[in-house]
């Protein structure tokens, strides 16, 4: 069964949230994951910080590479800052190894909300809005 994404654009804060309710399976799992990012994302025209809310989200072991591979691609392809709020351990290993490998955002956050602080304090550091 493909997994669904629930995107949210805080205008206010000019940030996307994204709840995933995803079990990634198989590589076609992570083409349809990257895919629904993709469709949202790229109405926007340009990279977009994102706060990804990984409640209900899991990568299996058999799938770790691939999805690494498919999450580097879409981070850089769409996103200026990033942070992941909730991931459970294996997410984070994956996150983790993914960043370093193919050189992507891997930072965390314990809430929306520092999440959010964490974004505008980038923001600020690199004179951007």
């Amino acid at each position: 069964m493909i997994g669904t994404i629930d995107f949210r654009h805080d205008v206010e804060n000019d940030i996307v949230i994204a709840t995933p309710n995803w079990k990634i399976e198989t590589k076609e799992d992570c083409e349809a994951w990257a895919r629904q990012y993709g469709d949202y994302l790229g109405r926007f025209y340009r990279p977009m910080d994102v706060i990804f809310v990984l409640d209900d989200f899991v990568v299996t072991s058999a799938i770790i590479s691939e999805w690494g591979e498919y999450r580097a691609k879409v981070v850089k392809a769409y996103t200026r800052f990033s942070y992941r709020v909730h991931s459970k351990s294996l997410v984070n290993i994956i996150v983790k190894a993914s960043a370093i490998k193919h050189n992507a955002s891997n930072e965390v956050a314990d809430s929306v909300e520092a999440a959010i602080a964490e974004i505008k304090a980038q923001r600020v550091k690199a004179g951007v809005k």
